[in-house]
């Protein structure tokens, strides 16, 4: 969660050899690349799984798996797991700050994760006291009325009337085929349609950045407030009880060791010659390539077509991937001599008061001294750090023409730590879901001895994922394998 949303995001981990790697020897042919020296051979692994992806996704499934008894091996791009569950430690004071994940669901599939793990948790309400202005117009924003009985209604009526509806919303896409037609209708109409509009400004904030409330088709909508994350909202979150989001990754990594490749490139995926299983060629950084051999294969990153573009997609594969977009996300810590506070940014003139765009949800303080947390959000999903920090740096300029933070805080901000997050809610259009997009991507697991996981397949939320991975990915490939 974000400040005060819950997200998952995984890593952009591309197959492809990295040009500035230099590998002597390979060749590339088309998006394959191939090793064009016969007086050397990789190294070969059997494994049953190999899982590209050691986000949030990744590394649940790799945990499961290994628990049912199956060897599994996971190749990350970046230097460590967990996807942006990402941390920041001032290096003066030593507060360590959660720039991605910071809380979970409270459910008992997150309590047994983290206790599986030996991780300690800790419950929180998690409210954040700040100012609230509007970001972009520099508008200060007076507290809300007390709304308490009007939202209880509408939590009353979204529990009674659509929940109990879709009792899937929190396993997976699981949408009906033929799709009901309210599930992409406008979010707004829907919620006008079960009378809890009321709501609307609480599943923004807590699902930042989520894209147009108002105009998003409403199966987007409701994944953004399932039973899980309502329950939570309205009582307690879960914490890592270290402080720290990444204890849960730390210790995974712990428990996989070897079993997990960091730093690593795919150069090569075939799901062709071997209908018993796949092969992949991979680089890790200072280490010679390597081929792994696995029974099956967990896809673990989003699976947009610049991520994927080198596997070896059937057509049917590439039709369904190419229906895919994103928003964007830019995370990170900035630092601002004489800060001092939190702000929350609110529409002073847009439906349900949802900040304009692009903007930052808000700049809340880390407890060190001129420090504070931005998210940025933006509606397309090539983000660039540059733009990011100017984005920061505009709506500070705007703060600081109305006194809120210092005069000079556009041009004196730095950013100790900073992270694009994209791409970030991978979706379709409401066409799409109307012409049963969801049925078809459903339809590739376990093709082509491939399975998928993440946010594109079931929302953007770490339990969610872990839902899905419990209740769809890891059974079938246990069925595959034969460990049932």
């Amino acid at each position: 969660m974000r400040f005060s949303q819950l997200v998952v995001a995984l890593p952009s981990l591309i197959g492809s050899a990295n040009a500035n790697q230099n590998w002597e020897g390979w060749a590339g042919s088309g998006n394959q690349t191939k090793w064009s020296n016969p007086s050397y051979s990789p190294d070969v692994v059997d494994i049953d799984v190999a899982i590209i992806g050691g986000g949030s996704g990744g590394i649940h499934a790799a945990i499961q798996l290994k628990d049912a008894g199956a060897s599994v091996m996971v190749i990350e791009k970046k230097d460590q797991i967990g996807g942006h569950t990402e941390t920041y430690t001032n290096p003066t004071t030593g507060v360590v700050t959660n720039v991605g994940v910071i809380v979970f669901e409270n459910t008992d599939l997150v309590k047994r994760y983290f206790a599986r793990l030996r991780v300690p948790i800790i419950t929180n309400a998690l409210e954040t006291p700040s100012s609230r202005y509007d970001f972009a117009l520099g508008i200060p924003i007076p507290p809300p009325d007390d709304q308490q009985e009007a939202i209880q209604a509408a939590v009353q009526a979204y529990t009674e009337n659509v929940l109990s509806k879709y009792g899937w919303i929190d396993q997976g896409f699981l949408v009906p085929d033929p799709v009901p037609e309210e599930l992409y209708l406008p979010f707004a109409q829907f919620a006008e349609n079960y009378n809890f509009s009321a709501l609307l400004p609480l599943i923004a904030e807590l699902n930042w950045y989520t894209g147009n409330i108002t105009t998003l088709p409403a199966l987007y909508g409701i994944k953004g407030l399932g039973p899980g994350l309502l329950g939570s909202a309205f009582g307690e979150f879960i914490l890592s009880g270290t402080g720290n989001s990444r204890s849960l990754y730390d210790a995974a990594l712990k428990e996989l060791g070897s079993s997990v490749l960091l730093s690593t490139t795919i150069l090569n995926i075939d799901r062709h010659s071997n209908s018993t299983g796949v092969t992949l060629l991979v680089a890790q950084r200072g280490s010679a390539p390597k081929t792994i051999r696995a029974r099956k294969l967990l896809v673990a990153i989003p699976p947009i077509l610049k991520n994927i573009w080198s596997f070896d997609l059937s057509r049917q594969e590439q039709v369904i991937f190419s229906k895919f977009f994103s928003l964007g996300y830019y995370a990170g810590v900035a630092h601002v001599p004489g800060f001092d506070g939190s702000f929350t940014n609110v529409g002073a003139f847009t439906p349900f008061n949802q900040p304009i765009i692009p903007g930052n949800n808000g700049f809340i303080a880390t407890g060190s001294p001129g420090e504070f947390l931005i998210g940025g959000g933006f509606d397309r999903g090539d983000v660039t750090d540059e733009e990011g920090k100017e984005l920061v740096r505009e709506n500070l300029a705007t703060l600081a023409a109305v006194g809120a933070v210092p005069a000079d805080a556009a041009n004196s901000v730095t950013f100790p730590y900073t992270s694009d997050h994209t791409p970030y809610h991978v979706r379709v259009t409401a066409e799409d879901i109307k012409a049963g997009f969801y049925a078809k991507l459903l339809a590739l697991q376990g093709s082509r001895n491939t399975y998928w996981t993440g946010a594109a397949f079931t929302g953007h939320n770490s339990a969610l994922v872990w839902n899905w991975n419990e209740g769809t990915i890891v059974p079938g490939l246990k069925k595959d394998l034969g460990l049932e």
